[in-house]
């Protein structure tokens, strides 16, 4: 009897892990499935599929709450870790559902003019350059001041870590304005467009500079932690046995921060790719100049074609996803403690 129950015990997590994996799976698959089935109109399949995605989902969070409750005694427990998990899953069902409700407001129209309009890959292709443009420079600056904050202790450190924080709260449009501001109203940022002839509004050199200005500190913040994560025993170690600061920096401290790194320039990109306030008020939205693809989603619901909007919006979301699972499986501890 005492072999049986061991046995039960043993296998029971594995069974329910094993069974919110496959609903999980199959929650994925169901809606590509009706999705895909939605845009080319395929009419019962879609409806089996809808059904299919619910009820996995429903099967992934019951599954989910049974497999943490194995093992703990007494109700009063038990009801405590079901009432947390019903909201964890109350807030990730309302996030699915929102998506997948815009995703099925796609008809066969819009997903051809989206894959077949020049201004659509134009526009993809200038929010991928730019975007991919602002996390060199970002890491440029990032590196350097992420080592500093972590390695340093210096007067008015806080303050300047403050700063650094700044456009990570402060309202994007806040961003658009005032660098408009700054290069059409002061006499340093007229000098820079028309003294040294570097054009930024209404420019796509401007774009450039939206997305710095707003997502370089997510960069600078996820390397300052991947630099904190480091035994700062082995640098010293490094300098004992003959190696320079910069030795020591390049060998040692740059190697052992890479995930974080990594981490902090997928996020970097991912923040510039879907920018959209600073862009309208600073480099505006012209088509085939200074479109990206969250001004086309706006000029798009702006005429009504709301088909077209939520499809690219579907494919800038997921990107985004995309971006954060890679950030889940490289950025280790260093995803970005804010």
């Amino acid at each position: 009897m005492v072999g049986k129950h061991i046995s039960s015990e043993v296998f029971k997590p594995l069974i329910w892990g094993k069974g919110a994996y496959s609903s999980l799976f199959i929650f994925f698959v169901s809606v590509m499935i009706s999705v895909t089935g939605n845009i080319f109109e395929w009419g019962a399949l879609t409806s089996f599929f809808k059904v299919a995605t619910w009820c996995s989902l429903l099967g992934y969070f019951v599954c989910s709450i049974v497999y943490v409750n194995i093992g703990l005694q007494g109700w009063n427990t038990r009801f405590f870790t079901i009432l947390f998990f019903i909201v964890l899953f109350l807030f990730i069902g309302m996030a699915l559902v929102m998506m997948i409700a815009d995703a099925m407001y796609i008809d066969k129209s819009a997903f051809i003019k989206v894959l077949t309009s020049g201004f659509v890959f134009d526009a993809l292709q200038l929010s991928v350059v730019t975007s991919a443009i602002t996390v060199l420079i970002a890491l440029c600056f990032a590196v350097p001041m992420g080592y500093v904050l972590s390695r340093f202790r210096f007067p008015g450190r806080i303050f300047v870590d403050t700063l650094v924080d700044i456009p990570i709260v402060f309202p994007p449009l806040v961003a658009g304005l005032t660098l408009l501001i700054f290069f059409s109203q002061t006499a340093f940022g007229q000098w820079v467009q028309e003294g040294m002839g570097i054009e930024f509004v209404f420019q796509p050199k401007g774009i450039v500079l939206c997305q710095f200005v707003v997502s370089a500190s997510f960069a600078i913040r996820s390397i300052k932690s991947a630099f904190d994560d480091i035994d700062r025993r082995l640098e010293k170690v490094a300098l004992t046995l003959g190696c320079t600061q910069w030795g020591s920096f390049f060998r040692v401290s740059l190697p052992m921060a890479s995930g974080g790194i990594v981490a902090g320039a997928i996020l970097t990109w991912a923040r510039a790719f879907g920018i959209f306030g600073p862009l309208m008020i600073f480099v505006g939205s012209f088509r085939g100049r200074t479109e990206v693809l969250s001004t086309t989603i706006f000029l798009e619901q702006s005429v009504g074609n709301l088909e077209v909007a939520l499809a690219v919006a579907l494919l800038m979301i997921i990107i985004a996803l995309v971006a954060l699972v890679t950030i889940r499986l490289v950025g280790g501890k260093a995803l970005v403690k804010i």
